[in-house]
């Protein structure tokens, strides 16, 4: 019997960790999105810009800041919807 609740606590520790995994690997896909549009219309972007990205963990609000680094003129258009 403990050793079927072990293996259901292992499991259920395994399940939650690829979780984490996949969402962290779509909020980096997500990351991955927003620069190459930033670097495709400004060529460089600020390091500040990059490190606000990779501090975010909200998929959504990932997901409209792809759509702003589509639709934005200038990098400070960007910056202030980062804020």
């Amino acid at each position: 019997m403990a050793e079927a609740v072990q293996k259901s606590i292992i499991q259920e520790g395994i399940e939650i960790g690829e979780a984490k995994g996949e969402l962290r690997g779509e909020l980096n896909g997500r990351i991955k999105d927003i620069l190459t549009s930033l670097r495709a219309k400004f060529q460089n972007v600020p390091d500040e810009v990059v490190v606000e990205l990779n501090n975010r963990t909200d998929a959504t609000a990932l997901e409209s800041l792809v759509a702003l680094a589509a639709t934005c003129t200038s990098l400070d258009e960007f910056s202030n919807g980062l804020k």
